[in-house]
């Protein structure tokens, strides 16, 4: 009887602990599969947040792009607009003073869109003012002529002797030498409170003045108006011409100055900046 009681509770206790066994199994497999399906859903949730991260990006990049053409386009409209006014005026010039050499380039580096030109023609000379106003006037416009000219070109017609008019400057010997480029040397003298450097290639002269008062030097200008010959070179001439330039840039100064003869005619332009000048030459025709 004692003995059937012992294996009773073996018994017993066998079965409850393969009951907390197979609780503790269901409980893990349960645990397992939560943590799966609580995986699976925050894949989906990643997976659809960088869906809306990439279309959101793909939107963003679409309207810079849009943005960059549209800015690109109204710039190459703005520049066409501008270079069409510098050509409409010049082809009503032409038609005013027929014969004479005209620049297509206005030369400038803005204010292109409020360019404005006027003139005044005799028997013995031609002369156009290049100006920048507050809107843009149509040919000799009688209010331009309060604007200042950043640019004024001359052609005296009919000369006898271009010489006395174009004012070019024969090598110099005796004085310091100044190197100026590599392969490119000048000569330097002061006179009346001011330093003249001058330097000449081919049938040019070029002589840039510096004022001493004001303690200007005129070394880096004469290196800025050889570099600027090189890049854009000068019209052609037979004759011997000129470059004249005071040192100091500013609105209506006209501290440029190039003279040189075309057949019966001497040209000058003047111009506020060296590099303006230069440009318009470039297109002269």
């Amino acid at each position: 009887m004692k003995k059937n009681r012992k294996n009773l509770a073996l018994l017993l206790l066998a079965a409850s602990l393969l009951a907390g066994c197979a609780g503790q199994s269901n409980s893990q497999s349960s645990q397992s599969s939560q943590a799966k399906s609580e995986n699976k859903a925050e894949s989906k949730a990643s997976s659809k947040s960088a869906a809306k991260s990439a279309a959101s990006s793909a939107v963003s990049s679409t309207k810079s792009s849009s943005s960059q053409a549209s800015s690109k386009s109204a710039a190459s409209s703005s520049q066409r607009a501008d270079a069409n006014r510098m050509g409409t005026l010049t082809s009503q010039l032409r038609v005013k003073l027929p014969g004479m050499l005209l620049p297509a380039a206005d030369g400038l580096g803005q204010g292109s869109s409020n360019l404005n030109i006027r003139y005044a023609s005799s028997s013995s000379q031609n002369v156009v003012y290049y100006s920048i106003g507050n809107s843009p006037l149509a040919l000799n416009d009688s209010r331009i002529a309060s604007e200042k000219p950043y640019a004024v070109l001359t052609e005296k017609k009919n000369v006898a002797d271009a010489s006395s008019l174009i004012n070019y400057q024969e090598p110099k010997t005796g004085l310091p030498a100044v190197k100026i480029a590599s392969n490119v040397t000048g000569t330097e003298e002061w006179a009346a409170g001011s330093t003249y450097l001058q330097f000449n290639q081919g049938q040019w002269s070029f002589v840039v003045r510096a004022s001493n008062v004001q303690g200007q030097k005129p070394l880096p200008t004469a290196q800025k108006l050889l570099a600027l010959y090189q890049q854009y070179g000068l019209p052609d001439t037979a004759a011997k011409s000129s470059v004249q330039v005071d040192v100091g840039e500013s609105l209506g100064s006209l501290n440029t100055v190039i003279t040189w003869a075309k057949g019966s005619s001497v040209y000058q332009l003047k111009a506020h900046s060296t590099e303006t000048a230069f440009k318009m030459l470039k297109s002269l025709n």
